[in-house]
C-alpha cells in the first residue's frame, strides 16, 4: 500500500474486530479485579469509537469501582446522550446516585426506566427503597405490591413491603409480609429481624424471642441478643434476659444498651424470675386458644401477656 493510501486508510474507524476484542480485554481485566487496565482499554475502545454506549457504560463501572462517582456518572450520562433509552445505564446511574445518597434523582432515574419498560422488577423494588430513604412510605409501598404482581415469589420485595407496612403503623400487614418472606426463604435474615421489631411493636415478646431464635440461628449479632433480651424482660424472665444481655456484651463490649439493660434485668431478678420451660407458647397464644385454658401455668402467662 502507498504512502498516499496508508494516509487514507487512517482516517476511517477501526475494524470492528480490533474493537471488540479491545471491549473483551476490558471485560476481563474487570471481571479479574485490575480495574486501571480495564479502565485503560475501555478508554482505547472510546478512542477507537467516542459514541459507544457500551463503553461508557463499563468506563463508568470501572470509576464506580475505584469510588469516582463523579465520573462514573459522567460516563453513563455520555451513555444515555447516546442512547436514551438504554435500560442497563439508568439503572447503573440510579445505583451511583444510591452510593451517592441522591435520592430524588435515583427516583427519577428509575422513572426513566419504568416509562419504556413498567415491568421492569429490578426498577419497580429499587425505586420503592429509594422512597422509603426518602421517608414516602406510601409510594414505597406502591412499588413493591406493583413488583409483587409480576414476581409474587420475590422474597426481598416482601421484606421491603414489610418495611414500609412497619413505618406507617401497619403492624399486622408488616406481619403478614415479613412472614410471607419467611416461608419464601426460611434463611432471610433480615426478614426474621423485622418480624422481632414487629412482635415488639405489638407488645408479643414471646412471639419476639421466638423469631429471634430463629434468626440466630443465621447470624448471631450483638444487637440481636440484645433485642431478645428485652423481650425476654418483658415478659420477667430476668434470667434469661441476663443471658442475652451478657453474651452480647461478650461479642461488643461497647453496646452501651446492653449493659444499661443488664443492670435492670439484675435488679428483677432480685424481685421475679419466670421461666417459660418446655412450654413453647407461653406470651404468644391469644386466650382462648385451643389449649390454653388446660394450661398448668396459664395464671402466670396472663400474668406477662395480658
Amino acid at each position: 500500500m502507498s504512502p498516499a493510501e496508508l494516509g487514507i486508510a487512517s482516517r476511517f474507524l477501526p475494524s470492528v474486530d480490533t474493537l471488540e476484542e479491545t471491549m473483551r480485554a476490558g471485560t476481563q481485566s474487570l471481571a479479574e479485579g485490575r480495574l486501571g487496565d480495564a479502565l485503560t482499554q475501555f478508554n482505547e475502545a472510546l478512542k477507537l469509537k467516542p459514541r459507544y454506549d457500551a463503553a461508557w457504560i463499563a468506563r463508568g463501572q470501572v470509576l464506580k469501582m475505584q469510588g469516582d462517582l463523579e465520573g462514573a456518572l459522567k460516563s453513563l450520562s455520555e451513555a444515555l446522550v447516546l442512547k436514551p433509552e438504554n435500560e442497563e445505564a439508568w439503572l447503573a446511574f440510579a445505583g451511583i446516585l444510591n452510593r451517592m445518597r441522591r435520592f430524588a434523582e435515583e427516583v427519577e432515574a428509575y422513572d426513566q426506566v419504568l416509562r419504556s419498560n413498567p415491568r421492569n422488577i429490578e426498577a419497580l423494588i429499587n425505586k420503592g427503597a429509594a422512597l422509603h430513604a426518602l421517608r414516602k412510605f406510601s409510594e414505597a409501598e406502591t412499588c413493591y405490591e406493583a413488583a409483587l404482581v409480576l414476581r409474587p415469589e420475590y422474597a426481598p420485595a416482601w421484606n421491603n413491603l414489610g418495611a414500609s407496612r412497619l413505618r406507617r403503623g401497619k403492624v399486622d400487614g408488616a406481619l403478614e409480609a415479613f412472614e410471607q418472606a419467611a416461608r419464601l426463604d426460611p434463611a432471610f435474615f433480615d426478614a426474621l429481624v423485622n418480624e422481632v421489631f414487629a412482635w415488639q411493636r405489638k407488645a408479643k415478646h414471646g412471639h419476639a424471642v421466638i423469631a429471634a431464635d430463629r434468626a440466630l440461628k443465621i447470624r448471631e449479632e450483638p444487637w440481636l441478643r440484645y433485642l431478645k433480651g428485652l423481650s425476654h424482660l418483658a415478659l420477667m424472665e430476668s434470667s434469661l434476659a441476663i443471658r442475652c444481655f451478657e453474651r452480647a456484651l461478650e461479642l461488643d463490649p461497647e453496646l452501651t444498651q446492653a449493659r444499661a439493660a443488664l443492670r435492670k434485668a439484675k435488679d428483677l431478678r432480685r424481685r421475679a424470675d419466670l421461666d417459660r420451660g418446655e412450654y413453647e407458647c407461653f406470651g404468644t397464644l391469644e386466650a382462648g386458644d385451643p389449649g390454653c385454658a388446660e394450661c398448668e401455668i396459664q395464671a402466670r402467662c396472663q400474668e406477662v401477656t395480658r
